[in-house]
């Protein structure tokens, strides 16, 4: 396929269907940019608030909205994600990388005679990636890199740059299916192999017009971009005058089980940062795995007060043996997470900065989540003014649990200035 077709195909394709068999959550991201738990316009108002303090910091970067938005007002970011998926995305969308994707895409397209066939028209496995799809995956892994030859300047980035342009499309090739929550999938079932080359070939048309759409009109190339643990990382002392950021949600969810193929793949193909073990998973902030995992109760008086009142509620045995066994060291980890991480960040900020934090307080037993409040009393803690700068209120009606009504359905989402 020639360069000029390849282009004319990428300004015919706009949107991914349902008909090319990738995963939802990509399918999202490919078209619109953004997905669940993502930012939206009302923090693209708080980067043209923060714009002229210069270098805006994200530790807890999820798919990488402050650097699109940075972007597009012409001030660099610097932003950390631990989930490795995450971290892939934003490095394949940002806008220092494009140029280098877009491509390697094009080679890749050029050379669709030496991707592999696949010898089965189908397969159903118990696992995520029968053999079959694993060796056209190692294959397409391995052209992926031999495309990207000269476009990154290590063997490490190699790896991820290149795990980064084919990651989106794993999902395809995997036996699973949706799960009951919409963001989630479970391991088993069938692999079509019938047309996963133009499904391929589909993918990279429909990811270099998005590349093309994510820099289009963008004033500021120069973003950095590192994977790592907010809590631990060792970031530049004093340095950010500004910064943005929205933790996760405390949810019972995780975003290791969200991208669970993909994190298979990874651990295949061994990219180092992947936390596909059970024991690794544990590490991201809102896991919800808690078995095993040494109690640390939260040291805000707010979170405190919240786990004490959750026991308190009147309820049968089995909600007051699954408070104990569960939601009580789920509450008491997230928590303790988010003190760890913010007295970590805490030590990249100048004297002079400010920032926002955007969180969203849901219930548990008709008990609101005070997230808002424990955030705005860490912050206070480390010597910052913290106050509510906006608020919303929202209601999730007729999802998952239909009894969920009232003050269960209610979500409140605050958005928290701090400041010296």
């Amino acid at each position: 396929m020639s360069a000029s077709k390849n282009l004319a195909n990428r300004r015919s394709i706009d949107q991914l269907t349902r008909l090319t068999l990738l995963r939802k959550i990509y399918r999202v991201l490919l078209n619109s940019g953004r997905t669940y738990a993502a930012f939206t316009a009302k923090e693209n108002r708080l980067v043209e608030y923060l714009k002229d303090r210069g270098e805006i910091l994200d530790p807890m970067s999820g798919y990488g909205s402050v650097t699109r938005y940075s972007a597009k007002v012409g001030v660099k970011s610097y932003c950390v994600e631990y989930n490795l998926p995450q971290f892939l995305w934003q490095m394949l969308f940002s806008p220092t990388n494009v140029d280098g994707f877009l491509r390697a895409s094009d080679r890749l397209l050029n050379q669709r005679s030496r991707w592999p066939r696949a010898s089965s028209i189908a397969v159903a496995s118990d696992e995520w990636f029968p053999p079959q799809s694993e060796s056209i995956l190692i294959r397409l892994f391995e052209e992926a890199r031999r495309a990207l030859a000269g476009e990154v300047p290590s063997e490490k980035r190699s790896l991820q740059f290149s795990a980064a342009l084919i990651l989106p499309f794993v999902g395809r090739l995997s036996c699973s299916v949706p799960a009951d929550i919409v963001t989630h999938v479970k391991k088993g079932g069938m692999c079509v192999y019938e047309g996963w080359q133009d499904d391929f070939e589909i993918y990279l048309v429909a990811l270099a017009t998005s590349l093309e759409k994510a820099v289009s009109g963008i004033r500021e190339r120069r973003h950095s971009l590192k994977h790592g643990d907010a809590r631990i990382l060792n970031f530049p002392t004093g340095r950010f005058r500004a910064f943005l950021t929205s933790p996760p949600y405390p949810n019972h969810r995780d975003f290791v089980s969200m991208f669970a193929p993909e994190h298979a793949f990874l651990d295949l193909i061994r990219v180092p940062g992947s936390v596909m073990s059970r024991k690794a998973s544990v590490d991201i902030i809102g896991s919800n795995f808690v078995a095993g995992r040494q109690s640390m109760p939260p040291a805000t008086k707010t979170a405190r007060r919240f786990l004490k009142s959750i026991l308190s509620v009147p309820r049968n045995e089995t909600a007051m043996r699954h408070d104990r066994q569960y939601y009580v060291p789920y509450f008491e980890h997230y928590f303790t997470d988010l003190e760890k991480a913010f007295a970590n960040i805490e030590k990249s900020l100048h004297r002079s900065a400010e920032g926002f934090i955007v969180v969203v307080n849901n219930t548990h037993r008709n008990v609101v989540v005070p997230v808002s409040d424990v955030v705005m009393e860490v912050w206070k803690s480390l010597g910052y003014r913290a106050t509510v700068f906006d608020s919303k209120e929202f209601f999730h009606v007729g999802t998952k649990n239909p009894r969920a009504r009232g003050l269960r359905a209610r979500h409140t989402e605050y958005v928290i200035r701090v400041v010296r």
